[in-house]
């Protein structure tokens, strides 16, 4: 029986991405405070935080198979579990153990996306598959509503003792809230795929544009918001100008706001939107560019949250859509998790490429880098208009 994207039983998947995310939230602010804190450069912190995507991105594809051989209940039940001790690593070895942890939370983030977002590929319908993509991508960014308050109250307010039972709750909530899940425990009759196989269905995906151009996109945008996430904090407080947890809120809020008001404005078609993904990257370009400029500017780098947060709360619940309807049926599982590891990959090479721009340049520097991201990313929107008509008269002309 198919769900409303606004039901009870789809209530409780959406809480349970925010409990889940809840500690990705006040971790990523805090781990590169007590980093910097621990004598650890902005290169090196960059590596750090980027272990998360680049490890949750490798393993996507691989994940997609397994949720599908397996069921989202399944391996949402033991990567869970596998939450917890990560979490739990932290708390007992500290700062010392954070690659580690940043790699564990790396594997477990892939399956869970993979779970849930597969489970709600099946148990909405198909003309709801997009309210419910951008719910559940609003709730994994509810977190940043809290999360860098928290993180912040935790750092300069309270001592460490306080921040670990906090982490120690963050570990032990999600399996609580697990129970009863709604999750499809069925499994597909499905192979795996093997690595040749992956690259001979990766080479028939280059003949879809629409595909190819919605990955390079996802890359470029998702390395401006892993920058911004990633050293946004250090920055504000080396320059000393501005609140980082009220920036974060702020454009968290964004975030939430938008994705719930303008949750059915998100395409839900199948058809590649242009004009709408341009809108996007042009919002993403004004952010940063004020981000840049902060020093300059002061208070009004506020305004810089706004144009982020929309940024970051259209492009991906709208790209992730269009890819749920355009990979090929028959490698759908593996070929959706290898897609959208891209915005992985981009999340992880924001923070690992940009730490040693900031350790070689500057702050400043690091953004317009990030602003000449998001012009080269609309470019390739604009340059390529509608791929799929660009493909149907390729078809027609041959």
């Amino acid at each position: 029986m198919k769900l409303q994207p606004l039901s009870l039983r789809m209530m409780q998947l959406y809480g349970l991405a925010v409990i889940f995310f809840t500690a990705n939230a006040v971790l990523t602010v805090i781990f590169p405070l007590e980093a910097a804190d621990g004598g650890y450069l902005e290169g090196e912190i960059g590596v750090m935080m980027a272990m998360y995507m680049l490890v949750c991105m490798l393993l996507r594809p691989f994940a997609g198979q397994m949720v599908a051989k397996h069921s989202p209940y399944t391996i949402m039940q033991w990567l869970l579990v596998g939450h917890a001790l990560a979490l739990l690593i932290y708390v007992i070895f500290g700062i010392d153990s954070v690659f580690l942890v940043r790699v564990l939370q790396g594997i477990i983030t892939a399956f869970f996306s993979m779970a849930m977002q597969l489970g709600i590929t099946v148990v909405l319908h198909d003309h709801d598959r997009g309210q419910g993509m951008s719910m559940y991508s609003l709730s994994s960014v509810v977190p940043g509503l809290y999360g860098p308050a928290v993180a912040l109250l935790l750092w300069t307010q309270l001592d460490r003792q306080d921040l670990l039972i906090f982490v120690v709750m963050l570990a032990l909530l999600p399996l609580l809230f697990f129970i009863g899940s709604p999750l499809p425990k069925a499994k597909e009759d499905t192979e795996v795929v093997t690595t040749r196989e992956l690259l001979a269905a990766m080479k028939g995906v280059k003949q879809h544009k629409g595909l190819v151009i919605s990955a390079i996109v996802m890359v470029l945008g998702a390395a401006i918001f892993g920058a911004i996430t990633t050293f946004l904090p250090l920055f504000m407080l080396t320059e000393g100008v501005g609140n980082p947890a009220i920036y974060l809120t702020l454009q968290a809020l964004v975030v939430v706001g938008s994705r719930f008001v303008l949750r059915r404005s998100i395409p839900s078609d199948g058809q590649w939107h242009p004009k709408f993904i341009a809108c996007v990257l042009f919002s993403s370009i004004l952010g940063t560019t004020l981000l840049a400029v902060l020093p300059e500017i002061g208070s009004f780098v506020y305004i810089s949250a706004v144009f982020n947060g929309l940024a970051s709360a259209m492009l991906y619940p709208t790209i992730t859509t269009y890819m749920s309807f355009v990979v090929p049926q028959e490698s759908r599982n593996v070929l959706l998790g290898l897609f959208l590891a891209t915005y992985d990959l981009g999340f992880g090479l924001g923070g690992f490429l940009m730490g040693f721009i900031v350790q070689f340049t500057s702050y400043m520097v690091m953004f317009m880098v990030c602003t000449v991201l998001a012009i080269i990313a609309l470019c390739v929107v604009l340059r390529n208009g509608n791929p799929e008509r660009q493909i149907i008269t390729t078809i027609l002309t041959k």
